[in-house]
């Protein structure tokens, strides 16, 4: 199936992120600059966050690492 298709029957919703998010991701970033957190990391973190979201899909296998503002991890289904 078209992925453009998949998009349109509204099988994924895109998120904004916005300015207000951007002293979150600086924090998160510097929080594990160890690992180290890239931007597309840090805003899935942050999605999970506003969205009260378990679960994600993510290629990086990073994940079992990083914790949201509530202290939780945020589930790779990939891993």
């Amino acid at each position: 199936m078209n992925l453009l298709e998949w998009i349109k029957r509204g099988s994924l919703e895109i998120k904004d992120i916005s300015r207000e998010n951007i002293g979150r991701i600086i924090e998160l970033s510097e929080k594990y600059s160890d690992v180290p957190m890239d931007f597309a990391d840090a805003t899935l973190i942050i999605l999970s966050e506003i969205e009260s979201i378990k679960e994600i899909i993510s290629i990086d296998s990073d994940f079992y690492i990083y914790r949201n503002i509530r202290n939780e991890y945020t589930m790779n289904i990939f891993r």
